[in-house]
C-alpha cells in the first residue's frame, strides 16, 4: 500500500481536534487524512509527540519544518497552506510529488504563507516543478490563479462529515433567533447594521454570535440589546442543536474560500441568508434564491420575514459530502501514481 505524508504546523490528532473549536481547515486536514487511511498508509507530521492512532502514524515536525524529508522518496507529500515549505522541501527531496492544500484567500501579498518567496517566484517554481495546489472552491481557484497564473490548481470542496453533524428530529426552531457563526472580523459590522434596523420592527429578535477559538477580537457590543454572545462552542453536539434551534444563519461578508458553517447549516436543514455584495466561495453552497445585498438592510429584512412566514426546507448538495469528496482526492492521487 502506498504511503501519503501530510505536514501541518499544528498540534492535535484526528481524535483530539473534533471538540476543540478550531478553525474548519485544521479539522478537515485531519479528517481527510483519516478518510484516506482506508486507501493508503498515512503519516502526519505535526507538533504532537510521536504516536499511532487508528493506523495513522504521527511523527514530530521539527522547528526547521524539515521532517527528515531526505528519507522520503517517490511519495506524495501534502503541505497545508505554506507555499514556502512546499518549495523548501522540494529542493531537499525533489523525487516526491508535492501538493499544497490551500485554504486561505490570498491578498495582494501573503507573506505569512510565502516566507521569503514572492508570488512570482512561487508561480515559477510550482509551475516548473509540477507542484499542484488544491483549492477549496472554484472561486478560490480563480483567486489563486489571479496571483500565480501558471500554477496548476485543482478545486476540491471541503467535505461534510455527517457523523459529526447529527440532525435532531425534535428540535423546534425559534423564529426570532438568527446565528452569525464565524470570525467576527468577517463582516459582523454589516450584520449589526441589519440587526439594528430589524430590531426596530421586531423587539423579540435575537442575534446569536458564535466564533472559533482562534478569533480573539471582540468589538464593543454593549449598545446592541438584541445580541446573545455565545463565543466558541467546542462540542459538535451542542453546536448542531444551537443551529437547529434558530430560524436561519447569516453568511459572512468576506471573500471566504469556502464556508463550512453554511454547508453544515444546510446539512442540518437550517437555511442560510448569503451576502450577494461580496464574491466568495459560499456562492457555490448557498442557493441563489437566498442571497441578498447585506449593504441594503431592507433586502435582508425581507428575506428574514420570508423565512419567518414560510421557512424553506433546505438540504446540502451531495457533492459536498465526504463520499463525493474522497473520490476527488483519490482521482488526484491515482493520476499521480499512474504516471
Amino acid at each position: 500500500m502506498k504511503t501519503i505524508y501530510f505536514i501541518i504546523n499544528q498540534h492535535n490528532t484526528h481524535e483530539s481536534i473534533m471538540n476543540k473549536g478550531n478553525g474548519a481547515s485544521e479539522v478537515l486536514f485531519y479528517l481527510i487524512a483519516k478518510a484516506l487511511s482506508q486507501h493508503f498508509n498515512i503519516v502526519i507530521f505535526n507538533r504532537e509527540q510521536p504516536c499511532k492512532i487508528d493506523d495513522i502514524e504521527y511523527r514530530f515536525l521539527p522547528n526547521n519544518m524539515n521532517p527528515n524529508i531526505e528519507d522520503i522518496n517517490d511519495s506524495i507529500v501534502i503541505v497545508q497552506r505554506h507555499f514556502n515549505i512546499a518549495i523548501d522541501l522540494h529542493k531537499i527531496s525533489p523525487s516526491n510529488r508535492y501538493i499544497l492544500w490551500s485554504h486561505d484567500y490570498l491578498e495582494k501579498t501573503f507573506d505569512n504563507l510565502s516566507g521569503n518567496y514572492s508570488p512570482s517566484e512561487i508561480n515559477n517554481y510550482f509551475s516548473v516543478n509540477n507542484i499542484n495546489i488544491i483549492s477549496v472552491s472554484h472561486f478560490h481557484k480563480k483567486n489563486i490563479l489571479n496571483k500565480m497564473p501558471n500554477v496548476n490548481v485543482i478545486p476540491i470542496y471541503n467535505a461534510l462529515f455527517p457523523e459529526y453533524f447529527i440532525k435532531e428530529p425534535n428540535i423546534n426552531y425559534d423564529k426570532n433567533k438568527i446565528i452569525f457563526a464565524s470570525n467576527w472580523a468577517k463582516g459582523l459590522n454589516k450584520i449589526l447594521n441589519v440587526g439594528q434596523e430589524y430590531f426596530k420592527l421586531n423587539k423579540e429578535f435575537r442575534l446569536i454570535l458564535i466564533k472559533p477559538k482562534y478569533c480573539e477580537w471582540e468589538p464593543d457590543l454593549s449598545k446592541y440589546p438584541f445580541i446573545e454572545k455565545r463565543g466558541c462552542i467546542e462540542h459538535k453536539e451542542e453546536y448542531c442543536k444551537l443551529l437547529q434551534s434558530c430560524l436561519c444563519v447569516f453568511s459572512t461578508s468576506y471573500p471566504e474560500t469556502f464556508g463550512c458553517v453554511f454547508a453544515e447549516a444546510l446539512h442540518l436543514g437550517v437555511p442560510v441568508i448569503g451576502d450577494s455584495s461580496v464574491n466568495a466561495g459560499f456562492h457555490e453552497i448557498i442557493p441563489k434564491e437566498y442571497m441578498c445585498n447585506f449593504n441594503k438592510p431592507n433586502e435582508v429584512i425581507g428575506m428574514i420575514e420570508q423565512f419567518r412566514n414560510n421557512r424553506p426546507n433546505v438540504n446540502l448538495d451531495k457533492k459536498f459530502y465526504i463520499d463525493s469528496i474522497i473520490g476527488r482526492w483519490l482521482d488526484v492521487f491515482l493520476s499521480i501514481y499512474s504516471k
